[in-house]
């Protein structure tokens, strides 16, 4: 009977089990064929020339996907740049020529900074010098740079926009308790493109309402704006500086100070340890236990005598006049006698 094995390479052999000797089996056997071992080389040649051409592929698609991410990351970067300037209350138009300014782009590259000359530096200070700076003293509640810019835009062009945000500690404190996450500004600095205007509009607009729209939350809020003289936008940046400056400073001190107590209490445990080492060694030589054993405080107290509460009749009072002297009898019963 004739069976069809399956060997260890899955292939199928026709072969009887008892009957077929083994020249018979060498002869029959087509692993080991010049046909087959060719067509096996090809198909590995196949099989490389894919293999080549998917990683090709797949080194083409991540070069794409790199490009992509990148893309993707400096727009990210864009607008994680215009949250912050958000959040941090600064405001400012694209084109600050006229102001003065030179609008600054993030260049990645290094690029060689060309000099002005001395036409352009004339016009830059003419213009710098034309600029006029107003003072918030108190901004209406979450109110924006972008709405404090709509609503005197109006009046007059204006350039750059700086408000304060208010305290950490209080935002946190109204995140917590209210669950009010919009941003409050507590003052700010609204920049003119001519200090005549930014000075009648600062004398006409101070004390008075928003106004607005009636349906408006800022419609009943007071303008407290004032006018600087000889103030430039600059003088604030550097006053900001001079601040951010200062506060690192305070927090490289208070973070000094820190490390010198926290050095002073490490190295007072290992002295303390030390002398515990000694005092151990000590007691080893002398013959003590090595952990001293706690006794139990007993405390003794004197007894006090005892003490008999009963009066007796010869000590108390009431036998004081037998043993007095006569004449001192007669003097008191003169004096407490009824009359």
């Amino acid at each position: 009977m004739s069976n069809k094995k399956e060997d260890l390479f899955g292939l199928n052999n026709d072969s009887e089990e008892e009957d077929v000797s083994l020249d018979e089996e060498e002869q029959e056997d087509s692993r080991f064929s010049k046909s087959r071992l060719q067509k096996q080389s090809l198909s590995d040649e196949d099989s490389e020339a894919d293999s080549d051409a998917e990683e090709s592929e797949a080194e083409d698609t991540d070069v794409d996907m790199e490009e992509k991410t990148a893309a993707d990351d400096n727009d990210d970067e864009s607008e994680d740049d215009d949250n912050e300037l958000d959040a941090e209350g600064y405001d400012a138009p694209k084109d600050l020529s006229a102001f003065g300014a030179t609008t600054k782009k993030r260049v990645r590259t290094a690029k060689k900074v060309k000099s002005l000359t001395p036409e352009e530096l004339e016009k830059f200070e003419k213009a710098r010098k034309k600029t006029g700076v107003c003072y918030l003293s108190r901004i209406p509640l979450f109110m924006k740079p972008s709405r404090v810019r709509s609503l005197l835009e109006k009046h007059g062009e204006i350039g750059r926009i700086y408000l304060v945000p208010e305290d950490g500690k209080v935002t946190a404190r109204r995140k917590k308790y209210t669950k009010n996450r919009r941003t409050n500004f507590t003052e700010g600095w609204v920049e003119f493109k001519d200090k005549a205007i930014a000075k009648a509009l600062a004398e006409h607009l101070n004390m008075k309402e928003i106004g607005g729209k009636r349906k408006s939350q800022y419609y009943h809020d007071m303008w407290n704006i004032k006018y600087l003289p000889k103030f430039k936008w600059n003088h604030l940046t550097e006053h900001m500086a001079h601040e951010k400056q200062a506060r690192q400073q305070r927090l490289r001190n208070e973070i000094a100070q820190s490390n010198r107590e926290n050095k002073t209490y490490i190295q007072n445990v290992e002295r303390a340890k030390m002398l515990q080492n000694m005092e151990q060694k000590k007691r080893k030589r002398e013959g003590e236990p090595t952990t001293p054993v706690k006794q139990k405080i007993q405390r003794t107290f004197e007894q006090r005598g005892n003490v008999n509460r009963e009066v007796d009749p010869k000590k108390s009072g009431k036998n004081a006049m037998d043993k007095m002297d006569s004449n001192l009898k007669g003097v008191l019963g003169s004096i407490f006698s009824k009359k």
